[in-house]
């Protein structure tokens, strides 16, 4: 095969289009080998720029062969590989979507920590604590179904928690998804449930989104709970 020679200049110019393309590879399987082994061969900075068919990328791995790179014969085959298909003339597929992790409880009580405080002691005498409260709320008959409508709908009006008289407003947070409104009143539960008590389901949140109620008729529901 015959060999290309570029002069100096020349390769100067293809080393910057080999950095260009270093930052512009298709993520794919082979990409960080071919990126390792292009260090020694400039023609690739200028041929990427073009969609080849395999036939044609396996060609220039020989002249680059020819030229000099050193690859062994599993090198070579994920070379031609990645170029053949994030390069090469069909579009290249789809890149895998990226996994996320699931959502805690914690993460979505980042919505309401700017008044409950960080760790649910709350901010007297504006906002009322979750922790400490939250136990007699699920203790009391009716007191599960009014947190998870409270959360759903807010409250307003006045209040007594833990002997400190409140009387502010809370918003509702129904335009969270039914399975992060589970996910926080369970992270709440944990601050103390009381035995034997059934985790929310993001069906029971989907259920109480049936019948919706102002923030009056949740404190009204408050009042008829025989707390503390």
């Amino acid at each position: 095969m015959k060999r290309i020679l570029l002069p100096p200049a020349l390769l100067l110019g293809l080393g910057a289009l080999l950095a260009l393309s270093q930052t512009t590879l298709p993520e794919g399987p082979g990409k960080e080998l071919v990126l390792a082994k292009c260090q020694t061969c400039h023609d690739i900075g200028l041929v990427t720029r073009e969609r080849l068919s395999r036939e044609r990328w396996n060609a220039v791995l020989d002249e680059m062969m020819a030229q000099g790179l050193k690859l062994t014969q599993e090198e070579r085959a994920i070379i031609l590989d990645y170029l053949a298909v994030y390069l090469g003339t069909e579009p290249p597929p789809a890149p895998p979507p990226v996994a996320t992790a699931p959502k805690t409880g914690a993460q979505v009580y980042a919505n309401c920590q700017g008044c409950h405080g960080l760790q649910g002691e709350g901010n007297p005498p504006l906002f009322p604590p979750l922790k400490g409260h939250v136990e007699a709320l699920l203790k009391a008959q009716g007191g599960r179904e009014y947190l998870l409508l409270v959360l759903l709908y807010g409250v307003q009006g006045p209040m007594k928690v833990l002997g400190q008289e409140y009387n502010n407003v809370m918003p509702g947070f129904s335009w969270l998804s039914d399975e992060e409104l589970a996910l926080v009143l369970n992270h709440l539960a944990a601050w103390g449930a009381p035995e034997g008590f059934r985790p929310y389901t993001p069906e029971e949140v989907q259920a109480a989104k049936a019948k919706p109620l102002t923030p009056e008729e949740v404190l009204k529901l408050r009042q008829g709970l025989k707390l503390p």
